[in-house]
């Protein structure tokens, strides 16, 4: 087996296991959700004592835990997305495919809470969610580019 076909596999696996979380997430009931959320919070609590964290950035943190892990969950799918797509297709049709995953999978994710007792989808949520897959989705493609430049830089 090639590189390239050890690498798609990879990062498909990889795709698969993280949507998968998410999706069971967000399949919870409301109370289950929250309960979870809770024991989340107060773990980045005592890490935000630990490392001192200044008291209004700790409130900040504290209060949009669950936004802020919307936010981590699609810049985390959103970076193996676009690894998927940056070795498959490079250049502004795999930045397109990695975004528009990530975007239908905020959309899946939120119908998904349709289904779930006591939740239901939020815009906002997809919002963020996209927001969140872009950022890391720019972020490798701008290494992406350098790279390219300096290997062109390099060979010629």
């Amino acid at each position: 087996m090639n590189k390239k076909k050890r690498h798609l596999i990879f990062t498909v696996l990889l795709i698969a296991a993280t949507v998968s979380f998410i999706w069971i997430n967000s399949a919870l009931s409301g109370a289950d959700s929250s309960a979870l959320s809770g024991r989340v919070r107060e773990l980045l609590e005592k890490i935000l004592v630990f490392i001192r964290c200044p008291e209004s950035i700790k409130a900040f943190l504290l209060e949009h835990v669950r936004k802020a892990a919307h936010a981590v969950e699609y810049a985390v799918i959103g970076l193996e997305l676009a690894i998927l797509w940056a070795g498959q297709r490079p250049g502004i049709q795999g930045l397109w495919n990695a975004w528009s995953g990530v975007l239908a999978i905020a959309v899946f994710d939120e119908t998904i809470q349709l289904f779930a007792t006591a939740r239901g989808p939020q815009i906002t949520d997809i919002l963020l969610d996209t927001a969140g897959g872009s950022v890391s989705i720019l972020i490798v493609y701008i290494f992406v580019l350098i790279g390219a430049l300096i290997h062109k830089t390099v060979g010629s």
